[in-house]
């Protein structure tokens, strides 16, 4: 055995693991406990941040510690060969028991409100955007829409967008952000093998336009870049220009069939420049931070509009994950704008009783409506 595999190593949490409050520990006075379990095959006694721990099984210790801040320091020291693991471990609080709605591919909804510019007196006379704002009417909801620079056919794109209605996207910004998505729909994985400059020149485009238009106030610091997918150079881009969450679904490609040609068996869907380990951890968490990177991933829960997850399931759905208490501290789903359109190909008719019946379900189970970036606690970083 190698002097490395002899040193302590934490089992739970790792190194980037984010609690979320409650779903994962005990909240006291002092902080939130959770119980931290560490590996040392020879060990005779192991602290935990001075903690002696209690030995569970061979070579396995355990111990209850407190996290009393956001950014936490973990030490696992064998006491007697002065030799351990030192990880970061973070605790948003703040997620426990939110919500969060996200749209992906929005454009045609500004298409709409600019062909009706003369017409409309709100932007919420544009029947996409007046479905949530009247689940933020009803139950508090909040979302994020993640916006595409032109349409498919390149016949509307952001630049031609009026702005007249930039004073009522910044008076609804609370519970209205936007960000940047991708240029447009096609191709698939647009982002995967792009280059540093390619990704930064694209979101700035966007970025640019939305500023003009929804004012800076309604920006966040936090995306989805589409499809998620990008190397780890697209990822630097991205928090060089101020993104400090990317929301990603988190988890594996298992032969599935609407996956087939995209993916292949085993590879990660949806999780940027993650590798297959990280992803296998991170996909029963809420969050997990690329400590290297300075990223945090938020996982998508659900993506609404998937065909099989019509709108009387959308319950059953949740009470399963809710079942599930360090999957469901904090939850997002992601829902894309075009299948609320009879002339799309995969048209929901039912799209607007999904958002209702999701955001019906959270105020009935105790879940409060959140912005992704204040809960991160960065929601005084700028978006360049």
């Amino acid at each position: 055995m190698s002097r490395t595999e002899e040193r302590p190593q934490f089992i739970f949490p790792i190194q980037g693991d984010v609690m979320v409050g409650q779903a994962d520990g005990v909240l006291t006075d002092e902080g939130l406990q959770i119980r931290s379990l560490v590996k040392a095959a020879n060990a005779q006694r192991i602290t935990v941040n001075g903690v002696e721990a209690k030995r569970e099984e061979a070579g396995i210790f355990s111990a209850k510690v407190i996290l009393d801040g956001r950014v936490n320091r973990l030490e696992a020291l064998d006491p007697d060969k002065n030799q351990g693991q030192t990880i970061t471990v973070y605790n948003f609080q703040k997620a426990y028991h939110k919500y969060r709605f996200t749209v992906d591919d929005f454009i045609r909804g500004f298409e709409d409100i600019h062909l009706h510019r003369n017409e409309y007196s709100s932007i919420f006379e544009n029947p996409y955007l007046k479905i949530f704002k009247d689940a933020h009417d009803k139950y508090g909801s909040k979302v994020h829409i993640n916006a595409f620079y032109e349409t498919g056919d390149g016949s509307f794109d952001l630049s031609q967008m009026t702005d007249r209605f930039r004073d009522e996207f910044t008076a609804n910004a609370e519970w209205l952000s936007f960000s940047f998505h991708a240029r447009r729909e096609h191709p698939d994985l647009p982002y995967q093998d792009k280059s540093y400059d390619e990704v930064k020149k694209d979101c700035l485009l966007v970025t640019n336009e939305l500023r003009r238009i929804v004012g800076s106030a309604a920006l966040r610091n936090t995306t989805t870049l589409h499809w998620g997918g990008s190397s780890v150079y697209g990822t630097r881009a991205l928090r060089a220009l101020g993104y400090r969450a990317l929301c990603a679904y988190l988890i594996l490609c298992h032969g599935e069939d609407y996956y087939k040609g995209v993916y292949e068996d085993g590879q990660p869907i949806v999780s940027y420049h993650l590798s297959r380990e990280q992803v296998e951890h991170a996909e029963h968490r809420c969050f997990w931070v690329d400590t290297e990177e300075d990223v945090v991933f938020a996982k998508l829960h659900m993506v609404l509009n998937a065909g099989d997850l019509t709108a009387n399931r959308v319950e059953a759905f949740l009470d399963d994950l809710s079942a599930r208490p360090t999957e469901s501290g904090f939850i997002q789903m992601v829902i894309h704008e075009q299948h609320f359109y009879p002339d799309y190909v995969a048209y929901e008719p039912d799209y607007r009783q999904r958002i209702m019946m999701m955001a019906d379900w959270m105020q009935r189970h105790g879940y409060t409506p959140a912005s992704l970036s204040d809960i991160i606690e960065e929601n005084e970083a700028t978006v360049i």
